[in-house]
């Protein structure tokens, strides 16, 4: 005894008023059906579930469709549409190109167009996943692509379009398919779930059609599974559970918690979701879409938000407590989380990172005892100055330093964190640096000790200055200016060629360092 049909399966669609979302591409083919202007060559390019086979299948059912009104077609009750419905047309061929990639599957292909239909008038061939073959599978395709038999036609439908030749895609007709809206899938689920009598929470379609991220076949088949899970009335928390998600109050007072500052409150949120089941890369892509929410609320896009009227009155209101680039950095921190795959054995440790990472900027009293850190990346900003003018020396904000300057053993204890920072501030800087030591602090001054002459040429200039104060200013977090001295110890080294055309001179831009001469044994 078989089983019924998955539901996305059933609910593929059997005529061209039924594809979903896809109007553009839809009334085209029809137009071009009815006109019989059809080309001999198509390439679907899409996101996954989206209907690019369906339509690929609707097409070959069109152009052998025996209606007798062409605009009727497909009418899906004669025997070519029935015999394609059912897999069984021979002369509608689908090649899964994952599996038959090589060039002898294609020269195999070619062989076999020559041969005239048997069943209907046309033979088209669906080439699924057209961008896994092969360059030299391509290569053979593209003479039969450009002038096929007059009855043959290819369909090519592919998730990556930049994978597909040029040489390829400009011999066919191309067609974008574009993920289908929240509300199209919803009101596409609401008709599933009427025709087959299934009791559902309507907060639940809509918690699928978030997860399906404008897939109408992901959005079916999580709907299928949820059914099938629930033997009665398919409630939210049910889905939820199903699903690995967490509830909206959830995520709420995480980010209630990241405005407020409140590190302990934030991370009990976390945990005690990840505990009660939550899956920690779905929870952080739900923080991710209440977060793109508020953002699109600060900049005054509410109706790009999809959210029911309570959650974006939510997202309205912590808006307002945060300026534009914390929302910013907090997406990106979380949505960093929802991408790493690297700590499954710890699974709420890329949440509270993420969350501490925002937090701590804000936080005042563990500023005054580390570094300021920024709220887009953990590198510097670079400093921007304007090369044309040498003389002029570059305004810098400083940050007032409270109390004394560090002491020197600081600086020479985060000297290295120094060189590494420096790199976002000028490019060589980290290479010159590996030739410096920090000797002394004279009146909010850092005499720095230089081992060759050719870097204190490069290093004591007004550009150069200025972006390793800004370096030393970001990592240190107290404002000194830098003053350069030759050490003697190290006078007997010869000085190295760095002019700016020089060998040398290259290899300190890509970031080489020098290497110090050795004395030669005499014996």
């Amino acid at each position: 005894m078989t089983g019924s049909p998955a539901l996305y399966l059933k609910w593929r669609p059997t005529t061209f008023e039924d594809v979903i979302g896809q109007a553009a591409v839809v009334d085209t083919i029809q137009n071009a059906l009815k006109a019989k202007k059809t080309v001999h060559a198509y390439l679907f390019s899409g996101p996954r579930g989206t209907g690019k086979t369906t339509v690929a299948r609707l097409l070959a059912k069109s152009l052998n469709c025996t209606h007798a009104d062409i605009a009727i077609r497909p009418c899906n009750r004669c025997r070519h549409c029935v015999d394609v419905a059912d897999g069984r047309f021979l002369d509608v061929v689908e090649i899964d190109a994952a599996s038959n990639n090589s060039v002898e599957n294609v020269r195999d292909l070619r062989d076999k167009i020559n041969y005239t239909p048997g069943q209907g008038n046309y033979k088209i061939y669906i080439i699924d996943e057209a961008h896994m073959l092969s360059g030299a599978a391509f290569n053979a395709l593209l003479k039969t692509l450009e002038e096929p038999p007059p009855y043959v036609v290819f369909v090519l439908a592919t998730t990556e379009s930049h994978k597909v030749p040029a040489t390829v895609s400009s011999r066919c007709q191309c067609h974008n398919f574009r993920r289908i809206s929240f509300a199209d899938i919803v009101q596409r689920l609401e008709a599933i779930v009427a025709q087959e009598n299934i009791v559902v929470d309507s907060k639940v379609l809509d918690v699928v059609a978030r997860q399906a991220t404008g897939s109408l076949r992901d959005a079916i088949s999580i709907l299928d599974q949820l059914v099938i899970s629930s033997e009665d009335l398919l409630t939210l928390d049910r889905a939820q559970q199903v699903l690995g998600i967490s509830d909206d109050e959830s995520v709420i007072k995480l980010v209630q918690s990241l405005v407020a500052k409140e590190a302990a409150q934030g991370l009990e949120v976390i945990n005690l979701s990840v505990d009660s089941g939550t899956d920690s890369t779905q929870f952080a892509r739900q923080v991710v879409r209440f977060l793109r929410g508020m953002l699109l609320c600060k900049t005054g896009n509410l109706e790009l938000v999809d959210a029911t009227e309570d959650l974006l009155v939510s997202m309205r209101d912590l808006a307002e407590k945060l300026t534009h680039r914390e929302i910013l950095a907090a997406v990106q921190a979380f949505d960093k989380s929802a991408r790493d795959r690297r700590v499954s054995w710890q699974p709420q440790l890329s949440l509270e990172l993420a969350f501490l990472s925002c937090i701590q900027p804000w936080d005042k009293a563990s500023s005054e005892k580390s570094p300021p850190m920024r709220l887009q990346s953990d590198n510097p900003v670079p400093l921007q100055i304007k090369k044309n003018d040498p003389t002029k020396e570059p305004r810098m904000s400083r940050p007032e330093i409270d109390g004394d300057a560090p002491d020197i053993s600081e600086l020479k204890g985060c000297w290295k964190e120094l060189i590494t920072n420096s790199r976002v501030y000028h490019r060589t800087l980290p290479a010159l640096l590996e030739w410096c030591n920090p000797n002394s602090i004279e009146s909010e001054t850092l005499l720095i000790g230089v081992r060759q002459e050719f870097a204190i040429s490069k290093l004591d200039t007004v550009e150069m200055r200025a972006h390793l104060e800004a370096a030393l200013t970001a990592t240190t977090g107290h404002a000194l200016r830098v003053q350069f001295h030759h050490n003697d110890a190290t006078n007997s080294q010869d000085d190295l060629d760095i002019s700016e055309d020089g060998a040398v001179a290259m290899g300190v831009e890509l970031g080489a360092r020098p290497r110090e001469r050795r004395g030669e044994e005499v014996g």
